[in-house]
């Protein structure tokens, strides 16, 4: 009799840590992203660049310049059971992105200038437009202090496909061997996006170009969830390495800051 008590009280204790919920429960997500480029996003690997694209388009551009980015994501929470019974209120697993869709766009005006020193009257419009999709698969770690109360911590690898438009202001100079301080993409004697350092001419033509890029990213945040509702902040870091068809290929760094807001369904 005490061997049955025995091995029932096992099952029983072995039941409760794999199928034991807790107040932290399996759930399913929704969030609408806003990004911030930072830090060295928009470096272009092994060409000496400004630190920051963002930063660079802003100053040269000021109030000529148009900045939209944004994403959404759409993911869920798989929790590991037997740690919520070890410890009250916590909970920790994996984390999967089925969908983080988004996008980083600019758009300015820019004084053009034809042989012979000619400015053009009229400033032509450019664009730089960066849309990509990652599956971001992570660990993810919960506290729950309250009842309907949650604080996630996540860290996440986000294998990233993106696509890459320019339409761009582009220098040209005949003296290829004195390159320019500052290269943003670069084919034959031309350089385009960023300014040459100690020239002061306008630039004299346009590139348009679109880029395939593939890189693996890396994301560290938090979230604030309240029943449903949640807030939370990603930092995200990596390379996205960009191939074109008739321009230079390009390892450009890849630094933002998401807000997110959304919901939570169990």
């Amino acid at each position: 009799m005490k061997k049955i008590l025995l091995v029932l009280s096992t099952l029983l204790f072995a039941g409760s840590i794999a199928f034991g919920q807790g107040t932290i429960k399996n759930n399913s997500y929704f969030n609408l992203t806003w990004i911030r480029p930072i830090m060295d996003y928009g470096t272009i690997d092994g060409q000496e660049t400004p630190n920051n694209l963002n930063k660079y388009y802003s100053e040269r551009f000021g109030s000529d310049l148009k900045h939209y980015s944004g994403a959404l994501n759409v993911g869920a929470n798989f929790y590991i059971h037997p740690i919520s019974w070890l410890i009250d209120g916590f909970k920790a697993g994996l984390c999967v992105d089925f969908i983080d869709l988004g996008a980083n766009y600019y758009r300015f005006k820019a004084h053009q200038q034809k042989a012979g020193g000619i400015v053009l009257d009229e400033a032509e419009t450019f664009d730089d437009l960066t849309v990509y999709y990652s599956l971001n698969v992570g660990a993810i770690a919960t506290i729950s202090p309250m009842k309907g109360f949650y604080i996630d911590l996540t860290g996440k690898a986000c294998p990233t496909f993106a696509v890459n438009y320019f339409k761009i202001p582009a220098y040209q100079t005949a003296v290829t061997a004195n390159a320019p301080a500052f290269e943003r993409r670069n084919t034959g004697d031309e350089w385009g996006g960023y300014q040459l350092v100690g020239n002061d001419v306008l630039p004299t033509t346009t590139e348009e170009q679109t880029g395939i890029g593939w890189g693996i990213n890396y994301s560290f945040g938090f979230n604030l969830r309240f029943y449903k509702f949640s807030v939370g902040c990603e930092w995200l870091f990596g390379n996205l390495h960009y191939g074109y068809e008739d321009w230079d290929d390009q390892t450009v760094k890849n630094q933002e800051l998401k807000v997110k807001i959304g919901m939570t369904f169990e």
